[in-house]
């Protein structure tokens, strides 16, 4: 390929999905390079993201059909149906972005790429095509062989202009770069080493170092007792009150420090875990205690700069919830997700060895617009919901919570659904007034 071939790559995609993981997608290609966001929610479409205009299937197709599409939506099966309903295929499932990706800048620096003369991509896609552009940017001497994973990617690498390879081309001396772990481990035995083997999601974030510092949690309250407070309308200031005056440890979550003008609670340890509420709310989370925040450290939080003395816990989010769901214990190594902030506050509060652990306002029950006001105990006291609010999946939460309760049970622990009424049957039920 001569040095002109070399700006072949155009890099301007449709996202499909305008929730928490469009923003690491932004953030990794630019929103230079994004042209619109799809999203299927009618009260987003003509709205905008990072000034990016939010549009629906129905606009792409009118006048943007020839595009490629990066479905950035955490739950992607239904919108690829939708896709391939529609005849269109010129489509990339992203991963989770938001979860810890370097900038291209960052790879090519941390792995010396300029000064490679050869590398081999297994796999071959928009994160690829965009750390080789990139990379061509940098280096007029480097060749790019690529491994297509698919005909899809086969494709993709014949339009570029690329040179596919396959197995047989990797050897011990190779530099091969793969975008998945299980790849990793392929790759590593083809080569007989690891060494020249480099995983795109394999670069530990300076943020991401912050997670050694959670180590100091671990059975901090070994054999206690806790009581979990989620957001559900079933809660209310009196239970809050009670929870106060019963001096048990509780965990707060998202916005719940909308009622602290109505109630003397103060939860010994708060979490939150959704980078919109954190982008919205952020003067008013950078005003409460810091010491008992526990925050999702989304990679791309330059957009809104850490808090000090907070502790930033690892997200991880697997593609296939059900398939793959994951309880962690080790929060220093990884917090994973499960559709609700419940999810996360179990795996700290069974990090700190609290063994006994009650939950309320967990009901489970939301109305099918995320935006409607009732989904929460303190939707009097937002605004504008529709900044903050993402579309729940009550199937992939409930399985979370059975996940978590077999490793609650495989390791001890008592955990107990207090919420009035609600629909989380997956622990045993408890009165709040026998508890407190």
């Amino acid at each position: 390929m001569t040095e002109t071939d070399k700006n072949f790559i155009t890099e301007q995609y449709y996202l499909f999905g305008a929730g928490n993981n469009a923003w690491g997608v932004i953030a990794y290609f630019g929103k230079e390079n994004i042209i619109a966001i799809i999203d299927n929610e009618a009260k987003r479409i003509n709205g905008f993201m990072q000034d990016i205009p939010i549009i629906s299937l129905e606009q792409y197709m009118k006048s943007h059909s020839d595009g490629t599409i990066i479905i950035t939506a955490a739950v992607y099966e239904a919108i690829e149906e939708q896709l391939l309903s529609c005849g269109i295929t010129n489509y990339y499932v992203a991963p989770m972005i938001q979860m810890g990706l370097a900038s291209v800048e960052q790879m090519i620096a941390d792995w010396n790429m300029t000064q490679m003369e050869e590398i081999i991509l297994f796999g071959y896609q928009p994160i690829g095509r965009h750390l080789v552009s990139a990379l061509y940017k940098k280096s007029a001497n480097c060749r790019v062989k690529v491994i297509p994973q698919s005909n899809k990617e086969m494709e993709w690498t014949k339009n570029d202009d690329l040179i596919i390879a396959d197995e047989s081309d990797i050897n011990r001396d190779n530099n091969v770069i793969v975008f998945r772990s299980e790849d990793w481990n392929r790759v590593s035995t083809i080569k007989g080493t690891d060494e020249g083997v480099y995983n795109i999601f394999g670069l530990v974030m300076e943020t991401n170092k912050r997670a050694a510092e959670l180590v100091k949690w671990r059975n901090i309250h070994e054999g206690e007792s806790c009581i979990l407070v989620g957001n559900g309308p079933s809660l209310s200031v009196e239970d809050l009150e009670r929870i106060q005056s019963s001096k048990i440890a509780s965990f707060g979550m998202n916005l719940a420090y909308k009622v602290y003008d109505n109630t003397l609670w103060r939860p010994v340890y708060y979490i939150f875990s959704e980078y919109n509420m954190m982008r919205q709310y952020y003067d008013e989370i950078g005003m409460l205690r810091r010491d008992n925040l526990f925050v999702k450290n989304f990679y791309y939080m330059d957009e809104t700069p850490m808090l000090s003395d907070t502790n930033y816990y690892p997200g991880c989010a697997e593609r296939c919830y059900l398939e793959k769901q994951r309880f962690s214990d080790d929060i220093v190594k990884a917090v994973y997700g499960g559709y609700t902030v419940m999810y996360d506050a179990l795996q700290i509060a069974i990090y700190m060895g609290y063994k006994k652990i009650y939950l309320i306002g967990a009901d489970f029950s939301y109305l099918d617009d995320p935006a409607t006001k009732g989904n929460h105990f303190y939707d009097d006291k937002t605004v504008d919901k529709r900044a903050v609010a993402g579309k729940p999946h009550i199937y992939i939460s409930l399985a979370a919570m059975q996940k978590a309760e077999e490793y609650a049970r495989e390791h001890g622990i008592d955990i107990y659904n207090a919420t009035r009424g609600g629909k989380l049957e997956v622990f045993r039920r408890i009165d709040l007034e026998s508890l407190i």
